[in-house]
């Protein structure tokens, strides 16, 4: 009998243990994730300067080659490139002077950080990074003799997402915006 008592007492405290009521928080909705381009890259024809941008991105070219626009569909992203010439040094310090004050406008206020890239065709630049606003990713090179080439990624989706959802597309486009960076130079 005492066998019998205790298996209806462990069974009735199973019982009492498995109300089916979940006492954690409700999980926050998750946002789907965007796929991502490949880190598939290619020559842009038509560009003032040897430039590589994503296979996957659309590519424009405009001014002789100077305006260059890297549009990312899956993102509503784009990167607008420009190159300027520069025939003295007085007039190439004027330029950096003028990128470098259009990405302080760019940023509003926010604190970004900078990180400094040099490229296998002798151009040294510095890309502006500012995570979760509008333009979230700003650059200017030169070569240091000739040409001033500036950029600023705009990210559409980027002012009404939650920034954990659009992070991985901004680490995306930084890999691109380095690759770019790394390759940037002069055609043979």
């Amino acid at each position: 009998m005492s066998r019998i008592v205790f298996c209806i007492i462990a069974a009735a405290g199973m019982l009492c243990s498995c109300t089916g009521a979940d006492d954690s928080p409700p999980r926050r909705r998750g946002y789907p994730r965007l796929p991502l381009y490949d880190s598939c890259y290619a020559r842009v024809d038509g560009a003032a300067l040897h430039m590589e941008a994503n296979c996957g991105a659309d590519v424009t070219t405009d001014s002789a080659g100077r305006w260059i626009t890297v549009r990312y569909p899956l993102y509503d992203a784009a990167l607008y490139v420009t190159v300027t010439p520069a025939a003295t040094a007085e007039a190439l310090q004027a330029a950096i002077d003028n990128r470098r004050e259009r990405i302080r406008l760019n940023l509003g206020g926010r604190e970004a950080t900078t990180s400094h890239i040099s490229s296998d065709g002798g151009f040294e630049a510095a890309l502006v990074e500012a995570p979760g606003a509008g333009m979230p990713l700003q650059f200017v090179a030169t070569d240091g003799s000739g040409y001033v080439v500036s950029g600023a990624l705009l990210l559409n989706a980027a002012s009404g997402a939650a920034y954990d959802s659009i992070r991985p597309v901004e680490a995306a486009l930084r890999r691109d915006i380095v690759h770019t960076l790394s390759r940037l130079g002069f055609d043979d």
